[in-house]
């Protein structure tokens, strides 16, 4: 998280997140988050709050690992980084989702009794036991992943071969495995199967002693060669590193008197030094072990009870392990409308959002309605009241024919945000298509059936 953070900085990544965009995207319920609006002035340069939040990041993120002031460094950690987690969600990945469950987890963790810098300079902290409800709450976590994100693959589409017969289609170039042969359909529905399978199976695995070397083999393998062929950031390495808590506790000891030539004798731990917590306290520890479980469990879940299609609407896509799931190519075009002369004119959107956001924005409806929102709302400050906002958004879900997600008759400009499932989107209606649709975004409103209203038609005008 060290080498993260200052990669973002160094990338001008930070900029492109945080500075430049003129609107950001919260979550449900954590509207209250935006960047700091505080500047700091260095060496001639001026810098956000949010370089200076980056920086803390990476300096606790090194504390943490070297066990300097631990508990503090952890949590100025977990509030830098789901602070900036909850910004925007238009920069959504699953494995920022699991660092910022772990993060908030790590204040809680006695990570730093033995081989830190804290149990060098504070011996009363030393310690070479600590509660088993720990360890499991980290293999949990780890595990969940794992575990949902093939729960999650009980989809008909991925067990049909899409998008996975797409994206084998698009990565017959890449070094080493590239070529032809991605394209066959045993290679395709063997992924396809093979990497649901693993994903339900590799925790069992894990936690069995007898599978667990091959089972964590499969998962480096696993890993690696997602690197290759996705483009997911730190997320293979930082689960090839924390899989391996699922081995016993002692392994890094075990491995060090391995270097060292000598033999290891678990016996040596001073089991009767250990002080137990108190009873209240273990009965509260069990109590929120109980409910976090719980929650993890149940929320990813919410996709097979909540109405409408996740892969099509992104309403229940947050939060809930669905990875590689769908793949969409979008066109989006905002109109503005006056009502008062009944003339209508598109938007440039450029304007407004980065394409990094637009990429986001264009496949999810409820963003769209927020963009909209927006506009209207900038249209109203420069003294153009009353203009009415409509979209015309099409996506091709997993190679389907384009399909109007958005009902285009619709003022979205002045449409409230809604509290539950949004009325204005259209159910998904087009059939599976094992040979994707493909013809080019600038070609879809003449090779589909489209009913748009009055005010997007005088757009020409």
């Amino acid at each position: 998280m060290c080498w993260y953070a200052c990669k973002f900085l160094s990338s001008g990544t930070v900029e492109l997140f945080y500075t430049i965009p003129l609107i950001h995207f919260p979550y449900d319920g954590f509207e209250w988050v935006r960047p700091v609006d505080v500047k700091f002035v260095f060496d001639e340069q001026t810098y956000e709050f949010i370089h200076f939040q980056y920086l803390i990041m990476a300096l606790t993120a090194f504390m943490i690992a070297v066990g300097l002031f631990y508990r503090v460094a952890a949590i100025l950690f977990a509030v830098c980084f789901v602070y900036g987690f909850l910004i925007d969600k238009s920069y959504y990945q699953n494995h920022y989702y699991l660092v910022s469950l772990l993060s908030l987890q790590l204040p809680f963790l006695p990570a730093h009794r033995a081989c830190s810098v804290d149990a060098y300079f504070f011996p009363s902290i030393r310690s070479q036991l600590v509660p088993t409800w720990t360890l499991w709450l980290i293999r949990f976590q780890i595990g969940v992943p794992y575990f949902f994100g093939g729960i999650a693959k009980i989809d008909p589409d991925w067990l049909r071969g899409q998008p996975m017969r797409m994206s084998m289609a698009a990565k017959t170039d890449l070094p080493l495995i590239g070529g032809p042969w991605m394209e066959q359909e045993w290679v395709v529905m063997t992924l396809v199967w093979g990497g649901m399978l693993f994903d339900i199976l590799i925790v069992p695995g894990l936690l069995y002693k007898k599978t667990r070397p091959l089972a964590y083999i499969l998962a480096v393998g696993f890993h690696l060669a997602n690197s290759v062929i996705w483009t997911i950031g730190i997320f293979p390495w930082f689960m090839i590193l924390t899989t391996t808590v699922f081995f016993e506790p002692d392994w890094p000891r075990r491995l060090f008197v391995w270097i060292r030539r000598k033999s290891y004798v678990s016996s040596s731990i001073d089991h009767k030094a250990w002080k137990p917590a108190s009873a209240r306290m273990q009965n509260l520890t069990t109590c929120f072990f109980i409910l976090y479980v719980s929650w993890q469990c149940l929320f990813p879940l919410r996709s097979f009870v909540y109405p409408g299609n996740s892969n099509w609407d992104e309403y229940t896509h947050h939060f809930a392990w669905h990875m590689l799931l769908r793949a969409k190519e979008c066109g989006l075009r905002i109109y503005a409308t006056d009502p008062s002369s009944g003339r209508s004119g598109t938007v440039d959107l450029r304007s407004y959002v980065t394409g990094r956001q637009l990429g986001v924005i264009s496949r999810d409806p409820r963003m769209i309605h927020q963009l909209c929102r927006f506009i209207a709302e900038d249209l109203e400050q420069r003294g153009h009241r009353g203009i009415e906002i409509r979209a015309l958004a099409l996506i091709s879900l997993n190679g389907r024919k384009p399909q109007v997600v958005v009902d285009p008759s619709v003022d979205l400009g002045h449409l409230p945000l809604p509290s539950g499932y949004p009325d204005y989107v259209m159910p998904l209606t087009e059939p599976f298509r094992h040979d994707a649709w493909d013809y080019p975004l600038s070609e879809w409103e003449h090779r589909i059936d489209l009913k748009l209203p009055p005010q997007m038609q005088l757009s020409s005008r």
